[in-house]
Order: structure tokens, then sequence, then C-alpha cells
């Protein structure tokens, strides 16, 4: 790796196999590699690329039958598929830890990586069994690992907080964004010397950005002067607080000035659908369906009036990133990475409320209803915050510097 330009980097995503991320938001394999884009992984592969490095990504699937490349429609980087399986549930969480390392695809993974010469590993979560199966070969390789948080800050087992402690020793650096995360690490971990880099997760804010509010409202079939509400991702009632966010709209039930939106689908998706239909909310629309269309949301965050979050649980979430990116101001809880990202307040562009607290979000929100200037400054700002702290060129210079400066 040393004096060397342009890295060739391997991207690992989280899961046993792609099929536990796809599933639950009703996509196929075809449909990641054809159509999504975004996110953690593709927007780390754009980053790297403007950096001149070479990307790849590796995931295991279980409808794969041997090694296959194929090349992502957004990106052109090469997606490796190797063959893989779920582990089955132990009778304890050390047996289904051990189960999940039993299953790792080690040799496919080891003749990817040889075959692309790969120059580093980059890992999604270090709290994951993965990552420990990952430093074992990237050991066996001498090939630096580097892993990204993303929400998950759990060790699961007794088990895996031995393996974890010799994986972390291991390791060549980890990239988190949330404050949280790194005092969560500094006191789980004392002995160990972590090396941390404050990366935040990247937006193309060249794409993301808002198009006219009327012509999109006008695409949409909305009326030009009800007060538009938009939460869109993954439908995970507890991680996301969406049944926080159906109380806190609760307030605005009789409010036919006012619309709530929300825009995804994901594992809990027949209990929200019940949660929904017993909240007995008109003004709420839910569009039950998780979409790849880039434009449709920007459609969306184009015609709304604010962007809203409740979630209990994030890492760095992208979805507020992209409704910022389009000029609107963000009320959010103050779950790990969100206050980073609001990290001035009003002046990054948004509200910061507690979090399982929904009078606070609603009082927030009645806050932005009643006040245009206030939307159009915070929303002035968020786009501001994203093009100076979290656009590809941003945060392509910072992964550049962290990776090359060994």
């Amino acid at each position: 790796m040393i004096g060397r330009a342009s890295l060739v980097i391997a991207l690992f995503p989280w899961g046993d196999v792609v099929e536990e991320f796809l599933d639950p938001i009703g996509l196929r394999l075809k449909d990641f590699v054809e159509q999504m884009t975004g996110g953690w992984l593709f927007g780390y592969a754009s980053a790297l690329q403007l950096a001149g490095h070479r990307p790849f990504i590796v995931c295991a699937s279980e409808h794969a039958s041997e090694i296959e490349c194929h090349y992502h429609a957004g990106t052109g980087v090469p997606i490796w598929i190797v063959p893989g399986r779920r582990a089955r549930q132990g009778h304890s969480a050390a047996a289904h830890s051990l189960r999940r390392w039993a299953a790792t695809p080690l040799p496919a993974f080891r003749k990817v990586l040889a075959q692309s010469q790969c120059d580093v590993i980059l890992a999604q979560e270090y709290e994951y069994t993965r990552f420990d199966a990952l430093a074992w070969l990237a050991r066996r390789m001498r090939i630096p690992l580097y892993a990204t948080f993303q929400g998950g800050d759990r060790t699961l087992s007794w088990i895996e907080a031995i393996a974890r402690q010799a994986s972390l020793r291991a390791c060549s650096g980890l990239i988190i964004a949330p404050a949280a995360e790194r005092e969560r690490l500094a006191k789980a971990y004392p002995h160990i010397a972590l090396n941390i880099a404050n990366i935040p997760n990247p937006i193309d804010s060249s794409e993301w950005k808002a198009i006219g509010r009327q012509q999109a409202r006008q695409a949409l079939g909305l009326a030009r002067e009800v007060f538009v509400v938009v939460n869109h991702g993954r439908i995970d009632i507890r991680r996301k607080g969406l049944d926080v966010l159906l109380k806190a709209w609760s307030f605005f039930a009789g409010d036919a000035s006012s619309e709530l939106v929300i825009i995804g689908s994901g594992q809990d998706r027949d209990v929200f659908a019940r949660l929904l239909s017993e909240a007995k909310l008109p003004n709420a629309r839910w569009l039950s369906h998780y979409t790849t269309d880039r434009s449709t949301i920007r459609h969306w965050l184009s015609a709304a009036d604010a962007y809203v979050t409740a979630s209990r649980i994030e890492g760095m979430p992208v979805a507020p990133l992209e409704a910022m990116a389009c000029s609107l101001p963000v009320i959010a809880t103050d779950a790990q990475g969100l206050p980073d990202i609001l990290e001035n307040g009003e002046a990054s562009g948004g509200l910061i409320v507690r979090r399982d607290q929904p009078a606070e979000i609603a009082h927030a929100l009645k806050k932005l209803k009643d006040d245009p200037g206030m939307r159009n400054r915070l929303g002035q700002a968020a786009r501001k915050r994203i093009e100076e702290n979290f656009s590809l060129g941003a945060v392509s210079g910072a992964l550049d510097r962290w990776l090359t400066a060994r």
C-alpha cells in the first residue's frame, strides 16, 4: 500500500447474506445491482472513486451458487457476490455467534480479495461477527482492515466480547462520526488504543438538490398551501421511532391544512399498517413501498415544508441528509448521529428534540408551521451544512487523507 496513489478498497456491507437487507424492503439482488444508490455503501464507493481509488463491493448471497462479478449501474463499481448462507439461531447468543462465524464464506472472500489485488478492507460495523472473521482473514492476507459505524453498537454475546477485543486490536482504524459512539467505545474498550476518524457519510449534493416547490407539488398532486411533513426510509418501528411519530402527528389529527407523508417499507410493514389504521389520522399518508427512484424521493423532499425523524437508534443516517440537501429544515431526535448532523442546531438547519417525546416533536412541527421565515432560514442553513461537511468532495478528501496517511 505504501507509495501507491490509488488503493484497491473492498467494501463489506452488513449481513451474513445480502438478502438480510434486501428481503425486508422487498428488493432482489438484481435490484441491488441495477437500481440501488446512495446509503453509506454507494456513498462511500462514489467518494472513494472521486479520490482516485478503486473500490469494489463484496457480499454473500443465499441465491448464488458460484462466485459472480456484477457492476453497479449507478457507480460502475464491481460487486462480487459469493455463495453464502444465514446462520441458524442457536440455543444461546453465544451459540448463534459461533454459527455466524462458521457460516462466513472465508475461502470465497479470500479468493475475491486476492483476485482483486485488494489493498484495504473496509467493513460496515465492528460490533458484528463478520468484522471478527474479516479481522482474521485480513491478518492472514496482510491487508489493513478498517470499519465504519452505521448504528451497530452492541456486542451480542460473551464469546463475541472476547473475540472483539482481539479484532479491534488488529484493525487499522475505525470511522465513527457520532460523538456518543466514540465515547461508548472509550468506556467499553479502555485498554485498546483505537485509531478513530470522525468522517461522516457522504451525499451527492449535486444530485440531491431541490426542484421548484410548486412544480414538485403539482407533479405530486399536492395543494399549494398545505403544510407537508415528510419522513422516508426503512419501516423499522423500534429503531426509527415510527410509533412515536404517529403519536406526535396525532396533535395534528384534526388539521386539514397539514399532511404527514411517510415513504418506505421494511420488516415491520404489517405491524405499522395496523398502527396507522388504529391511529385514525386522516391527514397521514403512507407510501408503503421501498423506492429506488431518486427522482420520486427528490420530488417529495422538494414539495415538503419540513422533514421529521423520530428515531430511537441511529448511526449516521443518510435520509435526513437527503432532506437537508433539498433545503428542508429537519426535526430530529437526539438518537446518536443526529445531533452530530445538526451539530449547531438551527445554524445547521434543524431542531433537536428528545427521544420518545411525541409532544416535543409536535411542538417543533407547530413552530415550523407557524413561521415560514424560520423554515426558509433553516432550509438554507441545512443546504449549506451539506455542501460544506457531507458532500462527496468533502468526505472524499477526508477519507483519502486518512486511508493514505500510513
